[in-house]
């Protein structure tokens, strides 16, 4: 079974949303951002519609495993949603289990705020 996860990002221009269909777990966010850096402005230029597009490159491996998406209340199977931000040149992230009841409704319950460098402190797979 996927792990299933949007990934939103924001910046005063707009938000942009992309779907990853497997991985979506916390130590498989960080891989996949990670991922999408090297194809991404260097820290701190940060334009979401950029980055955005950085982590498709960086991602996508396969038919229909990376995708952009209008956003996370279009797929009902998602379980996380990570808001990407950057402020004063750090990359920012917000992190969200994802629910979605018999009727549709989706609910999200954050579980981390705060830099990108301390959630990967947090949540990298130690190998």
């Amino acid at each position: 079974m996927s792990t299933r996860a949007v990934y939103s990002f924001k910046d005063k221009f707009g938000t942009h949303h992309v779907y990853k269909h497997c991985d979506g777990y916390p130590s498989g966010a960080v891989d996949a951002i990670n991922a999408a850096l090297a194809y991404s402005w260097l820290l701190p230029r940060f334009e979401a519609d950029e980055f955005a597009a950085g982590f498709v490159a960086g991602n996508k491996h396969i038919q229909g495993g990376v995708r952009l998406t209008k956003g996370p209340q279009k797929h009902y199977d998602i379980e996380y949603q990570y808001i990407i931000t950057a402020s004063k040149g750090e990359l920012m992230i917000a992190a969200y289990e994802t629910d979605t009841d018999e009727n549709d409704k989706q609910t999200k319950k954050q579980f981390y705020k705060g830099s990108f460098v301390e959630f990967e402190r947090k949540y990298k797979e130690s190998n």
